[in-house]
């Protein structure tokens, strides 16, 4: 059950790029930022006495939304004191204050607190948002150019004409710039209306021209988003601004075993390699070659707190070359990450005394599919993996050839007689 817990907590809070981290961030973003504008409206010009207990439910409810996030964070933190003095979380004990205090002070505090932490907690917001903008800048440039162009041809002729003509309803320049945006983006309300031939003209045509241009601003936009969304899909998305997660590096008949054994964990997991892998909602897709630099760095391998590199056996790749490719790879994530627990799964047991002599990572694991689950266990208990790496190490075995038809006690002694010591207490061995 806490299992369970810490594993759907991570996943809503932490688990950048899950569905569940999208959805929930995109609404806790929505309602924080609405709660910091209320408050800069009721600072400057003050709510309505109707409307303030709603207002007031709002608050409440975004505080309710920063105390569980607060909370959901402590509880998934190692070193809760730690966590409890971090800047960022004295900052979310302040934003949690309701905004109405008869102090402006503590209003001000607040305020800023709740800016400072939606720059921050919703950072891979504005970061989606930037790279959507800025993958689409030479069309938005043109279709924004052209909005431009409609509004000021029109404000100016629709302000000289209609001004001129002395139309009512057209006072000012702000009436014409009104009387515009809305031509362009609705049909109009009807408050604002031209008296002249050539007024109406010109709202004809900012009336198709705007259902033009906004329609090519949307459909621009769109092509952003679905671009940025392929990017996810192919695993060409950089993960550098994740922490605290575990890269995967190969895909291999280990690497399904890894990837159910380590869920328990509730960590973000990126996995990179070159291979086209089954579409997984549990796990970030990193596309490239983990032997190269660029993209381990791509993978957040710099924040990372476990990296396992398995044998990824290519077409034309020798055992050798492998893992010479896994060594490689091993030795540039030591030189970008120097905390992190690195495990390696190599072909030949000889590679496997060359990098344990070098000290390059932490567990060296020679197999195939059965140690997928050696591997997780690794991760999830440093103890096992010390204890398991001792018996490899300082244990010899052998299997020797069946003799048909020996009991159990049989077999002991004529071991015993080949100069191998053995429990004496045979007596849980007798049927």
């Amino acid at each position: 059950m806490t299992t369970m817990l810490k594993t759907h907590l991570h996943r809503i809070l932490e688990g950048y790029g899950s569905t569940s981290f999208l959805v929930y961030h995109s609404f806790s973003f929505a309602i924080l930022l609405l709660s910091v504008i209320l408050g800069l409206y009721d600072e400057s010009k003050g709510f309505h006495s109707e409307i303030h207990p709603l207002v007031l439910s709002v608050e409440l409810f975004v505080s309710a939304i920063i105390l569980f996030e607060y909370l959901g964070r402590l509880y998934l933190a190692k070193d809760k004191l730690k966590y409890l003095i971090h800047p960022l979380s004295i900052l979310d004990l302040i934003a949690l204050v309701p905004f109405f205090q008869p102090f402006r002070l503590i209003r001000f505090a607040v305020l800023l607190a709740r800016f400072i932490r939606i720059t921050y907690r919703y950072r891979y917001i504005f970061q989606s948002l930037i790279y959507v903008f800025t993958s689409v800048l030479s069309e938005l440039a043109f279709a924004g150019s052209l909005v431009l162009f409609l509004f000021f041809l029109g404000v100016t002729i629709i302000y000289s004409i209609e001004k001129g003509a002395g139309n009512p309803s057209i006072n000012n320049p702000f009436d014409a710039v009104y009387m515009v945006i809305i031509t362009m983006t609705t049909v109009g309300y009807g408050d604002i209306t031209p008296i002249t031939w050539q007024g109406r003209f010109v709202a004809l045509v900012l009336a198709v021209g705007g259902l033009i241009s906004f329609s090519a601003l949307v459909a621009t936009l769109s092509a952003g988003i679905f671009r940025y969304m392929n990017m996810v899909a192919s695993g060409t998305l950089s993960y550098r601004d994740m922490k605290d997660h575990i890269v995967i590096c190969g895909w291999n008949e280990t690497a399904s075993v890894v990837i159910e054994r380590l869920k328990p964990l509730g960590k973000s997991m990126v996995l990179v390699t070159t291979q086209e892998i089954p579409e997984r909602r549990d796990l970030h897709y990193k596309r490239g070659d983990f032997g190269s630099e660029e993209v381990l760095l791509d993978a957040g391998v710099e924040r990372a707190s476990m990296v396992i590199i398995l044998a990824e056996k290519l077409s034309g790749f020798s055992d050798d070359s492998v893992d010479a490719r896994t060594i490689l790879s091993a030795m540039q994530v030591r030189d970008l990450n120097h905390t992190a627990t690195i495990i390696v799964e190599l072909l030949l047991r000889e590679n496997a005394k060359l990098i344990r002599r070098k000290g390059i990572a932490d567990y060296i694991i020679v197999g195939g599919e059965f140690l997928g689950v050696l591997i997780s266990k690794f991760a999830q208990n440093e103890l096992f993996g010390n204890l398991f790496e001792y018996l490899v190490e300082k244990t010899h075995m052998e299997v020797l050839p069946s003799k048909g038809g020996l009991t159990v006690e049989e077999v002991m002694k004529e071991l015993d007689g080949a100069g191998y010591k053995l429990n004496r207490n045979t007596e849980r061995w007798k049927s």
